[in-house]
């Protein structure tokens, strides 16, 4: 029931709940890396609230998002 994930910040593998259903053909998963913890906020801010570099920038500076 339980998965090895791969982590960056550590050499060993983190366990993780795997998916309950099994199904013969689907592998399991997931296969890649947990993103680490802020790793994709710059993306998110772009894509799902269409912010740009300046508003991106004063989120730094107000220490509202990390470096």
């Amino acid at each position: 029931m339980l998965i090895e994930v791969p982590r960056v910040d550590a050499a060993e593998p983190m366990l993780v709940p795997g998916n309950p259903v099994k199904l013969s053909g689907a592998p399991e998963g997931p296969v890649a890396p947990l993103p680490g913890l802020g790793e994709h906020t710059e993306a998110v801010l772009r894509e799902s609230l269409a912010l740009d570099d300046r508003e991106i920038e004063a989120l730094r500076r107000e220490g509202v998002i990390g470096p």
